[in-house]
């Protein structure tokens, strides 16, 4: 009896061992399941953090490295590179003097890339020789509203201007570019001749005077200083300049020589 006594204690005591045994392993699978959903929601944290801050996920891997690399658009290269092609075809058609030959592959450079001031310019040289005078006007400003110092286009606007009988607004022209470019003798005769008709005798002798200086062979320009001189009463200086004109070719010199100096 004693025996099963002890026997069912023992029994007791391991069973309740067990029991402890098992709470206890309970009581550690729960912390860790806690530590584990601690780590999960840190990792979803960062990651978070990471889109928010770039815009875009977060690499799987912390050792993937983009490189530093600008990346382009191939159609917009395949653009840029067509309209080079048409401009370059365009400007050798000019030069060549195939005007008309130029305008279909400035237009297409153009509408390939409407900002480069260089297309608009030599397409108003083209038409200029086509005596399309208001349209080149036209690419002559556009070439200037995409490139203030396309100086050249002042120029090549003014002389347009001419053509349409714009004589003020001509001369505005030549003014801005000589106040810029001061090595081109056209400018200064064609601003003079501009200031000649205008009354503004002495100015346009200034303005043949820089002319000569430049080209001394401009002929014209001897003979237009010659006459302005005449009207600012230098009679000695108009018939000097209508000589040195007429013997450098200008016959309608010769004419007025006998008229002012033959006396």
């Amino acid at each position: 009896m004693d025996i099963l006594i002890i026997t069912g204690i023992a029994l007791i005591v391991v069973f309740v061992v067990i029991v402890l045994k098992k709470q206890g392993d309970k009581k550690i699978n729960y912390k860790d399941r806690i530590k584990l959903d601690t780590l999960l929601e840190d990792e979803e944290l960062i990651e978070k953090d990471d889109v928010s801050a770039t815009g875009n996920p977060a690499p799987d891997s912390a050792d993937v490295l983009l490189p530093n690399v600008n990346i382009q658009d191939d159609s917009i290269v395949t653009i840029a590179d067509e309209s080079v092609k048409y401009y370059d075809n365009g400007v050798a058609l000019v030069k060549a003097k195939r005007y008309e030959d130029s305008i279909p592959q400035l237009n297409k450079a153009i509408r390939l890339n409407p900002s480069d001031a260089a297309v608009y310019y030599y397409r108003g040289i083209a038409k200029i020789e086509l005596k399309l005078y208001n349209d080149a006007i036209a690419d002559f400003t556009d070439a200037m509203l995409h490139q203030t110092k396309k100086i050249d286009a002042f120029f090549q606007r003014g002389c347009a201007r001419l053509k349409t009988g714009d004589k003020d607004n001509a001369l505005l022209d030549f003014t801005h570019y000589i106040a810029v470019e001061k090595n081109n003798p056209e400018a200064y005769y064609k601003k003079g001749v501009l200031e000649y008709d205008k009354g503004n005798f002495q100015a346009a002798i200034d303005d043949f005077s820089n002319t000569i200086i430049l080209n001394t062979n401009h002929a014209s320009a001897y003979f237009k200083r010659g006459m302005a001189k005449q009207k600012t009463g230098d009679i000695n200086g108009c018939c000097k300049d209508l000589k040195t004109a007429f013997d450098k070719g200008n016959l309608e010199a010769y004419h007025h020589m006998k008229k002012f100096c033959d006396k």
